[in-house]
């Protein structure tokens, strides 16, 4: 059951509403004043705002300001009601995103409808957010969303003093498991490895897959020998498993190598503290795989040797060398004659005759220009911003058929076309595909670069 604020200063307008939307399934709760909406927007768990904009003291569209300047409701739906049909104030309710104007008397079935879209509209927002912070395969965080969350949790254990571990897994010779066993397998030991490493860390422990088969965990107020514990248990999970592939029933045997470090300075940021664990992982992987490093001062010490490797030294290191980074890599590709997840390598290069090296150069300035797409378009649709879907979903629409991502283009002209037609139904269905296959575009071409 949603709960609706209805905010009138007309006591006969608050009964009539109360009325009908209780018999429609509605839980009511009234407000006679702007401030009493605004107070009782802070105490109670509200749904959505029927809002009327002419009332004494302080106006509808001077509510609705204060209710989208504050982070805890400015996702709220806002309805505005008036007696009114200014082109002028309806404008400028909607500018200030209001999701509708509805003039008063109102019809009661035209009301309920826009309700029940602005209500889907809203669910679906949330759907296709939640669907960009995750990692299309895996289902765990992808790698903004993980760096989001991560940021997060640094800043508090700063702000508390607390200590916090960075860590940082790769799967050892997976692209032999892509050879030998073909991609589909591949991807069904990221899913099995993904779950593993979700089981084995603690539900507020922050994981994510940073890029093929690399993967990253936050562990917030946790020493570094308590992160040991975990990474060696998940070390020996991953060895000991046989994951058998559903389709083929083959067997396929890995291990994985981790780096790890500790952060208690307040001074550390994130990128310092991935840096770190990335150069354990680097120096795990040079010294025989299937081992966990932790860098401690500028020493990496193996967790699971007798003796540490002090007599490395660091300084000659540089983010080039490193297995991989905070920063996104230039990435350089392999040819192993297999296409791209989500691309037809064969059209792409047709488009480049037959250049390859233009080919990556092409791939690279994709992800440099669409990363951020997917998130663009849920953003412009929440705010139903028409211009910025049409550029969207016109660009990705060329730009995938350049690359020869035919099933994005496909998704993205559906897109075009409806946002061109502005028609809201078509343009909320469309939207998921796009960014789904647009996700998988971009995770390929970065997985391909690790291969």
């Amino acid at each position: 059951m949603y709960n609706v604020l209805i905010v009138d200063d007309a006591k006969d307008s608050l009964l009539l509403l109360e009325f009908d939307l209780q018999a429609a399934g509605y839980k009511v709760i009234i407000a006679e004043t702007g401030q009493q909406a605004l107070q009782l927007l802070n105490t109670e768990n509200i749904d959505m705002v029927l809002l009327d904009i002419y009332m004494p003291e302080m106006s509808g569209l001077a509510v609705l300001k204060q209710i989208k300047a504050n982070d805890d409701s400015k996702n709220i739906p806002v309805i505005m009601l008036s007696a009114s049909d200014d082109e002028d104030e309806i404008v400028q309710a909607l500018e200030i995103v209001a999701v509708d104007y509805v003039i008063k008397p109102y019809i009661n079935k035209v009301l309920l409808a826009r309700m029940k879209t602005a209500f889907r509209l809203v669910e679906k927002t949330a759907q296709l957010e939640q669907m960009a912070k995750k990692d299309y395969l895996t289902g765990i965080n992808n790698r903004r969303n993980f760096f989001n969350l991560a940021k997060k949790i640094i800043n508090s254990a700063q702000r508390h003093h607390h200590s916090i571990v960075i860590v940082m897994c790769d799967i050892d010779h997976f692209k032999q498991v892509n050879d030998q066993y073909g991609h589909e397998v591949g991807d069904y030991v990221l899913k099995e490895v993904s779950q593993l490493i979700s089981n084995v860390f603690r539900d507020f422990d922050i994981v994510g897959r940073i890029g093929g088969e690399e993967f990253a965990v936050c562990l917030p107020e946790t020493s570094i020998d308590e992160a040991k514990v975990a990474c060696e248990r998940l070390r020996q999970k991953i060895q000991q498993a046989k994951f058998i592939t559903p389709n083929s029933n083959q067997q396929v045997s890995i291990t994985i190598s981790i780096g790890m470090a500790l952060g208690t300075d307040s001074n550390l940021s994130l990128p310092e503290l991935l840096t770190r664990a990335d150069q354990g992982l680097y120096q795990a992987k040079n010294t025989g795989r299937n081992q966990i490093i932790v860098y401690e001062q500028g020493d990496y010490v193996s967790s699971n040797q007798e003796s540490s490797n002090k007599d490395i030294e660091i300084d000659g290191f540089t983010k080039q060398d490193l297995h991989s980074s905070y920063e996104e890599p230039y990435i350089e590709f392999v040819d192993d004659n297999n296409d791209y997840p989500g691309i037809n390598t064969s059209t792409g290069l047709n488009n480049v005759l037959g250049d390859k090296k233009l080919f990556e150069q092409v791939l690279q300035m994709f992800i440099e220009d669409h990363e951020q797409d997917g998130m663009k378009l849920i953003q412009a649709f929440s705010e139903n911003n028409i211009e910025t879907m049409k550029h969207v979903a016109h660009t990705l629409k060329g730009v995938s058929s350049s690359i020869g991502a035919m099933a994005l283009f496909k998704s993205a002209k559906l897109l075009d076309e409806a946002v061109n037609e502005k028609d809201l139904v078509n343009i909320e269905s469309f939207i998921p595909p796009v960014v789904e296959k647009l996700s998988e575009v971009i995770s390929g071409i970065k997985a391909k670069s690790t291969q």
